[in-house]
């Protein structure tokens, strides 16, 4: 066999995978880049909703008391002096009134001042207290940016649990829809910003919920500062100072209502969308879209000549692409040594890397008809929902300084991936110039030859946005 110099080799994996320490259910960390981390924001909401619906109910039995004692006071109302002076000249009710007044009322008083729910609500605490900040929020902002350009969606298809062609149970909600309003307002995208913000408007809430109104009238006004802020800004010339346009915006929304906060973002996002300043599809967004044509006269087959081994157990190839050479190996990687690698694996989130069994280095050799000696760690990527890989290329030597004559191993002149978890929608690997696009599957592996790729035609390779 050959003599491989080094490859890069990366296992994806998008399906959850549960935490190896049940008491790592609340360390902070990023939780936004696998769908590992979103697993245990799951687990952590559920956690706070148990908390809160104990909570709950500890409070509605304090009430339910209340209304049994004041359901037997019951008794007619006494508008007058007469109808009172009547009432307490019956020596029965003069006696239940002082009594009341000096046993009971003290010690409703007491009851109702008492502290309840107090484990409930350190409980909640502590799962607040590791929630994900401001870091985790910004990402998931641009992972579902990343969605919608990346596939071409539209927002009020997204808002009704619509993606391509799958149609989810779950919804966006008011405060769902504003929150991409704001972010695409942050980031210059007028026009998905206003369409995201009719959409937010079509789920407006009905004023039968406080809290909630108060929640949607403080995002919806801090919306409209943003705006209003870039109005004077533009309309200054950038003249005024920070402090000076705050306090300006502050006085002219102070009284605003919220018809008037409305108004005021659909106005200003409509006379700042120029539609001919549309992005065209980059080629990674055609294939990830599946838009590539189809390539002819690809074969199937089974591979028994690589080694002598798989005269016995060969393995099923086929082939993606010839110019470039790109072929999947299916069925290379069995659901069990999946769960073993993942055993092997403690912290996946942010990918970390892993050694793994000699088997699958084997079954490399078997594939590619390569010796692993000295070969690297296996890379292993959790990806969140909207992760994906930037373009990039997996061979290396130009971003090296020097070349180090002496370096046996050199460049990467292979790479191969291996699916290691289901994939319900995108996740695709993209060749865009040669415009080859691989759908992924569990226990399928991809092979190709990055030496070939960067001198013919100089084309990186990324997997598709995570839907």
């Amino acid at each position: 066999m050959l003599n491989v110099v080094r490859a890069a080799v990366l296992l994806i994996l998008v399906q959850s995978i549960n935490s190896t320490d049940p008491n790592d259910l609340f360390n902070r960390k990023y939780y936004s880049s696998s769908v590992l981390g979103l697993v245990k924001l799951l687990k952590m909401e559920q956690a706070f909703m148990e908390n809160f619906s104990m909570y709950a109910n500890i409070l509605q039995e304090k009430v339910d008391n209340l209304n049994i004692f004041l359901d037997a006071l019951k008794r007619p109302n006494h508008i007058t002096h007469n109808e009172r002076e009547k009432f307490v000249s019956n020596p029965l009710n003069a006696f239940g009134l002082i009594r009341r007044l000096n046993q009971d009322w003290p010690k409703l008083q007491n009851y109702t001042q008492k502290p309840l729910g107090l484990v409930q609500l350190t409980a909640m605490q502590d799962i607040v207290s590791a929630a994900p900040e401001s870091f985790d929020m910004n990402e998931k902002l641009k992972a579902m940016h990343r969605i919608e350009t990346t596939y071409d969606l539209q927002p009020k298809d997204i808002a009704k649990g619509l993606l391509q062609s799958t149609e989810f149970i779950y919804k966006l909600s008011f405060r769902d829809c504003l929150s991409l309003a704001h972010h695409k307002f942050e980031i210059g995208e007028f026009k998905r910003s206003l369409l995201w913000f009719r959409e937010a408007l079509k789920l407006n809430a009905d004023g039968s919920l406080e809290i909630m109104n108060i929640l949607q009238e403080i995002e919806l006004k801090g919306f409209a500062t943003a705006v209003a802020k870039r109005v004077s800004i533009y309309l200054s010339n950038q003249a005024l100072t920070n402090e000076t346009i705050d306090n300006m915006v502050n006085t002219q929304l102070q009284d605003a209502k919220q018809m008037d906060l409305e108004q005021l973002i659909s106005s200003e996002l409509k006379q700042w969308i120029n539609d001919d300043s549309t992005t065209p599809p980059t080629g990674h967004n055609l294939g990830c879209q599946g838009l590539f044509p189809k390539k002819s006269n690809l074969v199937c087959r089974y591979n028994s000549s690589t080694n002598a081994f798989l005269q016995l157990a060969p393995l099923k190839m086929e082939e993606v692409s010839r110019d470039p050479y790109i072929v999947m190996f299916h069925e290379v990687v069995s659901d069990k040594e999946i769960e073993e690698m993942k055993g092997e694996i403690t912290e996946m989130e942010n990918g970390k890397e892993s050694s793994f069994s000699k088997r699958i280095n084997q079954r490399i050799s078997d594939m590619t008809g390569f010796k692993l000696e000295e070969f690297p760690a296996i890379q292993s990527a959790n990806f969140g929902v909207g992760g994906y890989f930037k373009p990039h290329y997996d061979y290396y030597t130009d971003r090296l300084k020097e070349v180090d004559v002496n370096n046996t191993l050199g460049d990467r002149i292979g790479s191969i991936i291996f699916y290691a978890g289901e994939v319900s929608q995108g996740g695709q690997t993209v060749f865009p110039d040669s415009k080859v696009m691989v759908e992924p599957k569990k226990g399928n592996a991809l092979l190709w030859f990055n030496a070939f790729i960067h001198r013919q035609i100089h084309e990186p390779c990324t997997p598709c946005v995570q839907l």
